[in-house]
């Protein structure tokens, strides 16, 4: 995985700590209030163990709720939470696109315009982490690029091929 800011992601052996206000996610975690930062990194393998077991571990730092959970458990709620890109058959070949993001692909074949989309993605989320997160305009796309930080390419093509694997084609 490639190398994010601290407070954004951070991966760690199939984990990742997911730092966001989680009550701005439209959910609440049962969890003490009095967990600090440091309270966690002092219990780290006993925090990981819970979060191993899908418990909640939210901590404070400052003035911010963090939450660390299994890589999958992420996974699977931005799978749900990001819009799933348009594929578009064209006369000849393929186009592949995520609306309201910048990202598109194309390619002679619908597997070539799937794995361009996904090397777009990639791109995205690279440039969006090293600049485009203070832009205004790109500020909601934050789902999309933890989507895709935790997320390797395989399970990125799954994704943009729709639930069964089907996608959801419209004529050009």
């Amino acid at each position: 995985m490639r190398a994010l800011a601290a407070e954004r992601c951070v991966q760690r052996r199939g984990y990742v700590l997911y730092v966001q206000n989680v009550h701005s996610m439209g959910f609440v975690m049962n969890a003490a209030k009095d967990l600090t930062a440091t309270a966690v990194r002092g219990s780290w393998a006993a925090s990981l163990n819970a979060a191993a077991d899908r418990r909640p571990v939210v901590f404070r730092r400052g003035d911010q709720d963090f939450a660390l959970l299994p890589a999958q458990l992420l996974r699977d709620v931005l799978r749900r939470t990001v819009p799933a890109p348009e594929i578009i058959a064209e006369d000849v070949g393929w186009t592949v696109l995520l609306p309201g993001h910048p990202v598109a692909a194309d390619g002679m074949t619908l597997d070539e315009a799937l794995r361009d989309f996904v090397s777009a993605l990639r791109d995205y989320a690279d440039a969006w982490d090293d600049r485009l997160h203070r832009a205004p305009n790109h500020q909601h796309a934050a789902a999309l690029v933890q989507h895709v930080s935790v997320s390797d390419d395989d399970e990125l093509l799954a994704w943009a091929s729709g639930p069964d694997g089907q996608p959801a084609l419209q004529q050009a």
